[in-house]
């Protein structure tokens, strides 16, 4: 006696039927991405410069190397840095600097006018160049931040009314839950303008 072939169609119905009853398994979910970008902030932007004030050049800010990549940086230890790959800057660290000094000294009427790497100087008379280093700038895993910046402000001519100043500043103590990355960056933007309040007080002296 000869077995009947069990028909393709029946085969094919069959097959179907069983990824049916799978459901949506095969089907790829939509994944959400992790990705997340912060910048550094300050509530002086906007305000108008005191002409009366000197007019400084910044000079591009310079960053220890191993702030130069664009993931937030945490560490744990003395010698052990976490790069946090899916909380990013939204922009060159060492512009986002740049950018709240720039703010904070005008609003502070410590300056007239901060001219920036790739500004137009036209026709402003430069009182003082300010240079920074950034040696520190992340989180710490057990809470604390850590921001250190060298900085100095040089006279552009003998007549300036600005003095030749320096100093090495360490943020206050500061704080953030180790695990948010926004809180993060709120607490470095103190940092940067705890920077700024340093520089302004020097650049208002006669």
């Amino acid at each position: 006696m000869k077995t009947r072939p069990f028909p393709f169609s029946r085969l094919a119905l069959a097959a179907a039927g069983l990824l049916a009853a799978a459901g949506c398994s095969i089907v790829p979910e939509a994944k959400t991405d992790p990705m997340r970008f912060y910048v550094l902030a300050t509530a002086a932007a906007g305000a108008t410069p005191v002409a009366s004030a000197p007019a400084v050049q910044l000079r591009e800010v310079e960053l220890a190397s191993y702030l130069r990549s664009r993931p937030m940086v945490v560490r744990r230890g003395a010698n052990e840095l976490e790069f946090r790959d899916f909380a990013r800057w939204g922009e060159p660290l060492e512009a986002g600097i740049a950018r709240v000094l720039r703010e904070e000294l005008l609003a502070r009427g410590a300056a007239s006018a901060v001219l920036t790497a790739g500004s137009r100087r036209e026709a402003t008379k430069i009182d003082a160049t300010l240079t920074v280093r950034v040696l520190a700038c992340e989180g710490e895993a057990g809470g604390a931040v850590a921001f250190r910046a060298v900085w100095e402000l040089a006279p552009a001519a003998p007549e300036s009314k600005v003095p030749a100043a320096r100093g090495d500043f360490h943020a206050p103590d500061l704080r953030w839950d180790g695990k948010s990355e926004a809180a993060l960056a709120a607490q470095l933007s103190q940092a940067v303008s705890a920077l700024a309040a340093q520089i302004a007080g020097e650049l208002g002296k006669k």
